[in-house]
C-alpha cells in the first residue's frame, strides 16, 4: 500500500477515534467543543462531517480538550514502507 494510501487510512482511524471521545463527551455539540478547543467550528465539522486532515497542533488541542492521550489515539498504528521494486 502507497503511504498516501496509508497516511489517509491513518487519517480517518484517528478521526473516528477522537469522534468517540467527541460524541461520549459533547454529545455532538460541535460548536461547544469548537468553543472549548479554542477553534472554529468549522474545523470541527469539516473534521468530523468530511474527514478533513488536521495538523500536530490541532490534534494536540482536541486531545487536550477531550482529555485523552495522543499517543492512545494512535496506540497500533503502523506505517509500513513498500519493499522496493
Amino acid at each position: 500500500m502507497s503511504l498516501e494510501k496509508q497516511l489517509d487510512r491513518i487519517q480517518k482511524e484517528v478521526t473516528k477515534r477522537l469522534y468517540v471521545h467527541f460524541m461520549a463527551q459533547y454529545q455532538g455539540n460541535k460548536l461547544r467543543f469548537a468553543k472549548d478547543a479554542k477553534c472554529d467550528e468549522k474545523t470541527i465539522r469539516l473534521l468530523f462531517d468530511e474527514g478533513q486532515g488536521m495538523t500536530l497542533n490541532l490534534l494536540f488541542k482536541l486531545c487536550y480538550t477531550l482529555n485523552v492521550a495522543p499517543s492512545k489515539l494512535l496506540e497500533g498504528i503502523e506505517i509500513k514502507k513498500e519493499p522496493n521494486q
